[in-house]
């Protein structure tokens, strides 16, 4: 039968007998059985890297062209499709690699090329088991089929199955120890995993067999740059211009002293507070690596300008990759404390202080919560027994040692707090500037915006409150303190605009309904238009009057709406009310249950 060639590029093939089995596992786009095999929604097999190449300039299914979105349009068959998976495991197979007898199923043939007692040098089953080949035909043979492990491996690596392709490159290297090439390509595997430190070391051990391979200077400087150890990489850099010549290595030098330059300048500016310019150099370094000592510094630079959402992405990113990276869960804490979550601070700096006990700054850190934790939970208990200048000390106290930059939540939080406290002890001018800095602070600190409109509410400054409510409204609408707050500055502004009846009749607020219609009589006839007829705008402005003596009269001689009126109400709102209550009352007739003795 006509062998098939694996996705993996080895000289595997199939058994005989098999080929209509595998070809329901050919990948479509490299013709070939699949290898590290993902499942589409449209059920359609292809090879991890096929597929993501593929993706990644046609977001749509090889086969049927079903639209695919590239990060959840295809899973692990083994996971999507295990019935699929048992029949693909079933196909026999042989190795690859000439010499090589073993045969067996699908699933077995990558643990038989990664295992390390397998394809060495008088293992069994061994290409170069020969025990009456001189030793000359033996190293050849060794190194022919290191050779071959390498092929298997650089195929590994183009799938982007580093794993896989680390085993074969550490066999290569068993079979023939003296060849740099093999170490200099698992370095590869290992800067693709972000294993680092095993990236210089095999970089590192094949610059000791050739220390003029260009490519070992280059990796090792990228792998040192990853690991933040910027001037490190320049030096290897210098040592690799030394052994090679400086053109080969030019763009890598330039590369380096750019990065140690944008990082050296990006923490003297923050030093000297320039948070802005640090931010734009880390930054800038962060456009050519994306190693943990440049993220952690854009981390500080931000939070020294208040901005914690990125700062929070990032410090749980460099966790993630990194578990035992201290420096990082005190960045996260800082950010977590800037952002009013002291809790959540307290757990991450205990984490700190368990991976590096003598860390200053994370026990400086610490201080500083539990003590702001401690004015805080005072200022709420003094707030709750009503003391609210021992509360405005408090939190004035929790401001000073907070230092929270500007723009942080914290900030935003505590002003926010403790203008509140100003608005019950009634010192309006401070609550008013309080918000504006919270409001500065956190353009969306609903709270500093309600209490900054209760305080303009008691200035009488109603048109203002509500302008600014209206324009909270349309982000904020559903929030119930801004709708509420929206509705009392309506209802302010109604208040202030209306009339006032009283004055209208010459009557005190508590004038008996006799002495209010006495005091319409006369007014009434004061302002008949008749009497007021010299010119057309005396008559106009006397009838106008005569209208809302005659509404004053309606309103105050009504019980209800005398009530009403007493309570805030413009005309309109009362006319509203007394509507809707007079259609409940209906209702609640027509149900039946006040006929005949009264509802129970």
């Amino acid at each position: 039968s006509p062998a098939r060639r694996l996705s993996m590029g080895l000289e595997g093939v199939l058994l005989d007998g098999q080929d209509n089995h595998a070809a329901e596992f050919t990948c479509a786009i490299c013709c070939s059985l699949v290898d590290a095999p993902l499942l589409t929604r449209c059920q359609h097999i292809f090879c991890l890297a096929c597929l993501q190449d593929w993706l990644a300039t046609k977001p749509s299914c090889p086969t049927c062209s079903l639209e695919l979105d590239p990060r959840h349009g295809a899973g692990e068959l083994r996971l999507a499709s295990p019935l699929a998976w048992r029949v693909l495991g079933r196909l026999r197979v042989k190795c690859p690699l000439q010499g090589c007898t073993w045969h067996g199923e699908y699933t077995g043939l990558s643990d038989h090329m990664t295992s390390s007692k397998t394809h060495q040098a008088g293992a069994s089953g061994s290409a170069t088991e020969d025990g009456g080949a001189s030793p000359r035909q033996q190293s050849a043979a060794r190194l022919q089929q290191a050779e071959q492990l390498k092929a298997a491996g650089n195929s590994k690596f183009e799938q982007r199955i580093y794993r896989d392709a680390f085993a074969l490159y550490s066999k290569a290297i068993n079979l023939a120890p003296e060849v740099p090439t093999y170490r200099l390509n698992r370095a590869a595997t290992s800067f693709m995993t972000a294993d680092y430190d095993s990236c210089i070391d095999d970089c590192a051990d094949a610059l000791r067999l050739d220390p003029a391979l260009v490519k070992a200077h280059k990796r090792l400087a990228k792998a040192l740059i990853e690991r933040g150890e910027l001037e490190k990489a320049a030096a290897a850099l210098d040592a690799g211009v030394a052994a090679c010549g400086g053109e080969v290595l030019a763009e890598e030098v330039r590369t380096a002293t750019q990065l140690c330059e944008w990082q050296r300048e990006g923490e003297l500016a923050l030093e000297q507070g320039n948070a802005t310019l640090a931010r734009t150099f880390f930054a800038s370094a962060l456009q050519k690596t994306s190693a943990a000592r440049c993220r952690l510094s854009l981390v500080r630079a931000e939070l020294a300008l208040g901005l914690c959402d990125r700062a929070l992405r990032t410090t749980r990113e460099v966790i993630k990759q990194d578990a035992n990276a201290s420096e990082a869960y005190v960045l996260r804490a800082i950010a977590l404390f800037y952002s009013a979550d002291l809790d959540q601070a307290h757990k991450h700096l205990k984490a700190a202080l368990r991976l590096d006990p003598d860390d200053a700054e994370a026990g400086r850190t610490m201080k500083k919560v539990r003590k702001l934790e401690r004015h805080v939970d005072a200022a709420k208990q003094a707030a709750f027994s009503r003391n609210f200048e021992d509360a405005a000390r408090e939190y004035t106290q929790a401001l000073e040692t907070a230092s929270a930059p500007q723009h942080a939540p914290l900030s935003a939080s505590l002003y926010a707090d403790r203008a509140a406290t100003w608005l019950r002890l009634k010192d309006f001018d401070a609550t008013l500037k309080d918000c504006a800095v919270a409001i500065y602070a956190q353009d969306d600190c609903t709270r500093a915006f309600v209490t900054r409109a209760s305080a303009l509410h008691h200035l009488g400054r109603h048109n203002e409150a509500l302008q600014m409510i209206e324009g909270l409204m349309q982000t904020f609408g559903q929030d119930t303190q801004v709708s509420a707050a929206y509705k009392r500055a309506q209802f302010e502004v109604r208040k202030e605009r209306r009339p006032d009846y009283y004055a209208l009749l010459a009557v005190p607020s508590v004038a008996s309904t006799l002495e209010i219609k006495a005091g319409y009589k006369q007014r009434a006839l004061e302002c008949h238009p008749d009497k007021n007829c010299e010119t057309e705008e005396a008559r106009a402005a006397a009838e106008a009057q005569f209208k809302l003596l005659g509404e004053a009269l309606e309103v105050l001689s009504d019980d209800v709406k005398r009530k009403l009126y007493n309570e805030g109400y413009d005309k309109a709102a009362i006319e509203e009310r007394v509507q809707a209550a007079n259609r409940a009352a209906s209702n609640h007739d027509k149900d039946g249950c006040c006929r005949g003795g009264g509802c129970s």
